[in-house]
């Protein structure tokens, strides 16, 4: 069944990847400011990618300190034949990965900003806002994205400790860093890329394609919420658990993207994946 679900998976994301990419060569001219948010968005994702892969500590990673290490890393992946056939593999899919995040979400942003919905509307508000439109107290999101990674962590070490999943060899193998900093920095940009993608594009480009926008956009938030739940096929056994660990999540991420805006939905997950990380090495979840 796994190997099913996550073919299911793969072809609807390659679905995605390309009517996102005919969407946005279509509209390029049109949507110049989506592309430019969305290119600073992914640059912020691609550099905390590559920091967290290299395992660079600190929390600036532009500053020197972090261009040392780089250097660093270079010279030693110089002197070694090798690592040059990996490091090519590597740019070479890092440079796939953000192509498709950066497409997910300038087309996001265009729909959204076509159907007068602000998708950052505290960053923002000009894009897609309508006239009238005031931008809001960040007190509101904020607490709705608290409330939502505090419940959502309840419920996973209820659900956890009732069940006693086991990580499979493939989340055993998904090696995030050897030090608290770099764990965090990489669930950090594991949510942020997520969001981009799935709430962000996904979910808004199926509101456009179907027209979506009123009453119906639970069916956007479905549709989204369940492609996400099977990106996570195969990273606990059972599998039933981690679906029914995150599917209820992702239809609230998807409701609060449309009442709070992407921001919330990002600080939401962010702040999960930082509380998840600490209860896994603190044994609350079951596991580590």
């Amino acid at each position: 069944m796994t190997p099913v679900l996550a073919a299911i998976h793969g072809i609807a994301i390659l679905g995605f990847f390309i009517a996102a990419g005919v969407h946005w060569i279509s509209r390029r001219l049109e949507i110049r400011s989506c592309s430019r948010l969305a290119a600073a968005l992914v640059a912020v994702y691609a550099v905390g990618y590559i920091a967290q892969s290299l395992g660079v500590e600190g929390p600036w990673p532009l500053v020197v300190p972090w261009l040392i290490g780089v250097m660093s890393h270079v010279v030693v992946m110089w002197q070694s034949v090798w690592i040059w056939p990996y490091l090519f593999l590597s740019v070479a899919l890092l440079s796939v990965d953000i192509l498709w995040k950066f497409l997910l979400t300038a087309v996001g942003l265009s729909c959204c900003m076509a159907a007068g919905v602000a998708a950052f509307p505290l960053l923002r508000p000009d894009l897609g806002a309508r006239e009238n439109f005031v931008r809001p107290s960040p007190f509101a999101p904020v607490a709705f994205s608290l409330l939502l990674a505090a419940t959502w962590s309840a419920y996973s070490v209820l659900l956890f400790n009732l069940t006693s999943p086991e990580l499979t060899d493939l989340s055993r193998q998904s090696d995030i860093g050897d030090s608290t900093a770099i764990a965090m920095l990489g669930v950090s940009v594991v949510a942020l890329g997520e969001e981009l993608v799935y709430r962000l594009g996904i979910q808004n480009y199926i509101a456009r394609v179907f027209g979506w926008w009123d009453r119906r956009y639970w069916l956007a938030i479905l549709l989204s919420a369940t492609l996400w739940s099977l990106g996570y096929v195969g990273t606990l056994e059972p599998d039933w658990v981690k679906l029914a660990q995150v599917f209820p999540a992702g239809l609230a991420l998807g409701w609060l993207a449309r009442k709070h805006g992407i921001e919330a939905c990002i600080l939401a997950h962010v702040v999960f994946n930082v509380a998840a990380l600490k209860m896994a090495e603190a044994g609350i979840l079951g596991f580590g």
